[in-house]
């Protein structure tokens, strides 16, 4: 079995799981689709993900996992075991949910720290797998999932693929258009890039850095002025 086809087996299952999902919630959640919901419907589908399979065993998906519930800073919304004896693998995957209002056409979602992943293929595994769904209100206000333009209603792509467009920002978070479409890219590719966009990212943190140093002394002789001057008033 090549690389390729593979990885696309894996988010072929996935994808399966999570159609099953929101078939059986008649591909509406009781949730208020508020501007803000992403994280709400996040948790509802890591839960129905961790529950369908609890109920359905996988042939290759298992020891499936939630976030830890009353924390922010989990690194996954949900993890999992994969397995696939052609392919000579079974590792741990970490999988990220992007639930998207419709209207927000050029939404930037975080995608994850590169410390996190870092740390994550230090420890010998490598994938990191996104679950994107679209959303709206239905007439009393709960949440509508809705297809995309090829007609499916989830799309899986692993972070190893994400759109070259990609930037780390100075929180520092992956970023990138949720509508860019993915790029295929080796493991090796991907590491290229990675370091390419971390190293940009360090570079235009440190010249905005530099740019503040040399405003200091200038700021603060102003700020003597002012204040001294206050003094001898006084």
């Amino acid at each position: 079995m090549e690389v390729r086809e593979f990885e696309n087996l894996m988010k072929k299952d996935l994808k399966e799981v999570y159609n099953e999902i929101l078939k059986k919630n008649n591909y509406i959640l009781p949730i208020s689709a508020k501007s803000r919901s992403g994280a709400e419907i996040s948790d509802y589908l890591e839960d129905g993900f961790v529950e369908y399979l609890n109920e359905h065993p996988h042939p290759r998906i298992y020891n499936q996992k939630g976030s830890p519930k009353g924390s922010t800073k989990n690194p996954y919304d949900f993890c999992f075991n994969y397995r696939n004896p052609d392919f000579n693998f079974d590792d741990l995957i970490w999988g990220d949910i992007k639930a998207t209002k419709r209207s927000y056409a050029d939404s930037n979602p975080d995608l994850g720290t590169p410390t996190k992943m870092i740390k994550f293929m230090l420890d010998g595994h490598f994938y990191l797998v996104f679950v994107f769904v679209d959303y709206d209100a239905t007439d009393d206000g709960q949440t509508l999932f809705l297809p995309y333009d090829d007609g499916e209603y989830v799309h899986v792509m692993f972070l190893k693929d994400i759109s070259s467009t990609v930037r780390i920002n100075p929180k520092p978070q992956f970023q990138v258009n949720i509508h860019e479409p993915e790029e295929y890219r080796t493991k090796e590719e991907f590491l290229d890039l990675f370091l390419k966009k971390y190293k940009e990212s360090v570079e235009r943190i440190m010249k905005i850095q530099l740019k503040k140093k040399e405003t200091l002394d200038k700021t603060f002789e102003e700020i003597k002025k002012v204040q001294l001057n206050e003094k001898k008033d006084d």
